[in-house]
């Protein structure tokens, strides 16, 4: 059974259909609309107190908490993934209920630090021209702390790992700090691999941190917008990207909500480009919040139990279009029927 691991940030969203211009009035914070923002932990939860009042709906989130939830729910179907989790976990009303949610979905907590702090907010106004987020650290703001004291622990876990899939915290440090924790990982386990979403946090900002992190990357999921802003600086060349990653042999996944690129290489070679053509297909957006991490979740549900990558982003795209169509994420309710009637590819 192929053992994958998430590493990254458990959040609580606040979800509602208004404008990011108005609340930003409202409580009085330096932001612009349809971009994500880092705020104070004051601001979030005013935010929150208000979004609360106007009927927003409220989830538990985060970009790794999504991906293994979604590989959790597709796990259900075809136990063939034995997932575990190692992060941080804040509390909300005296529990964890983002441990209680992966446990009952049989991602087991391999590592985690539940502390009494509140998680991670985020704040998300959806409206026609896009979404305005809001995110405050919460225990997020202990993650430097955690990955220096646990260091060792996170490690031995990582490195029991076929796969480990990371996501970005909203700290400049921590790029770094999980180059060398992957590393060492791989040191001790040399067939590890490296699934990244470094996602917006990590992309545009650059440095060197995650220029550390890239070079332990088997795996890179970005959408269109990070692709390109990391292709402008690669004379617009895909294998300009593919030799910032691990030269053991890559792959770069980039999705748009009309199709999904696959390219994979060693070094600067490409040896395989895929793209799914555009749709035609119409889809009513109801909830765009956490899309992208169903894509992933899907997609490496799918590869890690055997179909082909192409196959596997097909599938993802499937997935991730069916979530827009919902209000928060996927339930076996709302599962599209792809994923019931989904066959094993042949092996990668």
């Amino acid at each position: 059974m192929t053992k994958l691991g998430f590493l990254g940030a458990m959040n609580r969203d606040l979800v509602a259909k208004l404008s990011g211009a108005d609340l930003i009035k409202q409580i009085g914070v330096e932001a612009v609309p349809l971009v994500e923002t880092a705020v104070s932990d004051e601001a979030a939860n005013c935010g929150a107190e208000a979004l609360a009042r106007l009927g927003a709906k409220i989830f538990l989130g985060g970009s790794a908490f999504n991906v293994a939830r979604v590989v959790g729910l597709l796990n259900e179907t075809n136990r063939k993934i034995d997932g575990q989790f190692i992060g941080m976990a804040g509390a909300i009303d005296g529990g964890w209920p983002h441990v209680e949610t992966l446990a009952a979905l049989g991602i087991a907590p391999r590592q985690i630090a539940m502390l009494e702090l509140p998680p991670a907010t985020c704040l998300a106004m959806v409206e026609p021209g896009g979404r305005t987020l809001l995110t405050a650290l919460g225990a997020n703001a202990k993650v430097r702390e955690y990955l220096t004291a646990e260091r060792a622990r996170i490690v031995s876990a990582v490195a029991e790992c076929d796969v480990v899939h990371i996501t970005s915290f909203l700290d400049a440090e921590v790029p770094g700090l999980l180059a060398g924790i992957v590393a060492d990982a791989k040191a001790v386990n040399p067939e590890l691999k490296l699934s990244l979403d470094p996602g917006a946090a990590w992309v545009f900002p650059g440095g060197d941190g995650f220029a550390q992190i890239l070079k332990q990357t088997d795996i890179l999921h970005l959408n269109h917008e990070e692709l390109e802003h990391l292709m402008k600086s690669s004379a617009g060349d895909i294998r300009g990207v593919g030799v910032r990653l691990a030269q053991s042999g890559w792959m770069i996944v980039s999705r748009h909500h009309e199709w999904v690129g696959v390219y994979q290489g060693q070094g600067g070679e490409v040896s395989a480009q895929y793209e799914l053509p555009k749709t035609n297909d119409v889809v009513s957006v109801v909830d765009a919040n956490g899309a992208g991490d169903t894509f992933c979740g899907a997609f490496l549900w799918a590869w890690l139990t055997g179909s082909a990558a192409i196959d596997a982003a097909r599938f993802g795209f499937v997935c991730a279009r069916a979530k827009v169509s919902v209000s928060g994420p996927l339930t076996p309710d709302t599962l599209p029927q792809e994923a019931f009637a989904f066959e094993l590819g042949p092996t990668r």
